[in-house]
């Protein structure tokens, strides 16, 4: 069995094209004999549940969650329901082109637990597309994960083992990145490759107030580092005041004092702002850590499609 897993926000013009080019995608080439599609419904403003419920077929079925929790948690609650022994996850605005699931399958078949499906190429701003590349040599590099073959500034969705889905679900922190969980857990990775699709209806919903989020969530959550660096500079600049401060004596003793209220202001101005980076960034540690110690429920179901011998 493959489950299909589609996070939707206000995505009442895309979904049902979505749904019917998996189904018939699925039936025409025989890729599954039995399958279902998980839509879940990230709170919507439109009527894109009611849209999924009009299917009215046991076998495509949809949650509504009771408040908008964005698309990675919204998509660790499809995971909880799935029944295959695979789960595609793919996004609901019909960019992502789900042809490529044959060869997706293959791969699976070959061994791969986790197969990612890489975009060709990204087309994007310039400043977008290198500053992704960035930010994503930036986190192998944090992460540990520097030998991975898989570039993931270019990931867009991926196909799962039921192996990795469970260990997803056994993971309940609130605070990360699923993508970079994904790449965390290990197994066997591979990749295939697709051209990405201009969106029909509506806009994206990824912002860049979405992109530092996801950014600030995923180096907090797989990484230390930003700590230990602080420690590093606190000693470089604390070495470099007491050379200063030697200097200062030294050139004071033979008759030459140091002049100048600027100076003075912009070193006080420059440490100052250096030690309110460094509480921002632990605050944001100890923020997470609070949050997390709380153990509330990543998400509530609103309602569903799901008969309750289902759930």
């Amino acid at each position: 069995m493959l489950s299909v897993v589609i996070p939707a926000f206000n995505e009442s013009d895309n979904i049902r094209n979505t749904i019917e080019e998996i189904k018939d995608l699925i039936e025409k080439k025989n890729l599954s004999e039995e399958y279902e599609i998980i839509v879940i419904d990230d709170h919507s403003i439109d009527n894109t549940y009611h849209i999924v419920e009009s299917f009215n077929e046991s076998r495509i079925r949809c949650i509504r969650l009771s408040r908008r929790s964005g698309s990675h948690i919204a998509l660790r609650a499809g995971m909880a329901q799935a029944q295959g022994k695979a789960v595609l996850c793919i996004s609901a605005d019909g960019q992502d082109d789900p042809n490529v699931l044959g060869e997706m399958l293959k791969k699976w078949h070959q061994g791969a637990q986790i197969v990612w499906a890489l975009r060709k190429q990204r087309k994007e701003s310039f400043l977008i597309k290198w500053s992704a590349l960035i930010f994503y040599k930036i986190l192998a590099f944090l992460t540990n994960t520097k030998k991975s073959q898989i570039d993931l500034s270019r990931a867009d969705f991926y196909f799962l083992d039921k192996k990795v889905v469970e260990a997803i679900n056994y993971c309940p922190e609130r605070n990360t990145s699923l993508l970079g969980l994904i790449n965390w857990l290990g197994f066997k990775q591979d990749y295939v490759e697709f051209e990405r699709r201009e969106r029909k209806f509506g806009k994206s919903k990824w912002s860049l107030h979405t992109r530092f989020r996801l950014a600030r969530d995923w180096i907090v959550a797989f990484s230390g580092l930003p700590l230990k660096l602080m420690s590093i500079i606190g000693l470089l600049v604390s070495s470099f005041g007491f050379l200063y401060a030697m200097f200062i004596i030294a050139y004071a003793i033979v008759g030459n004092p140091v002049q100048g209220w600027a100076s003075i202001m912009v070193v006080i101005l420059i440490l100052g702002g250096m030690y309110m980076l460094m509480l921002g960034i632990v605050g944001e540690y100890l923020w997470k850590n609070l949050d997390e110690s709380r153990r509330r429920p990543l998400y509530f179901i609103e309602k569903s499609t799901f008969k309750k011998s289902d759930e």
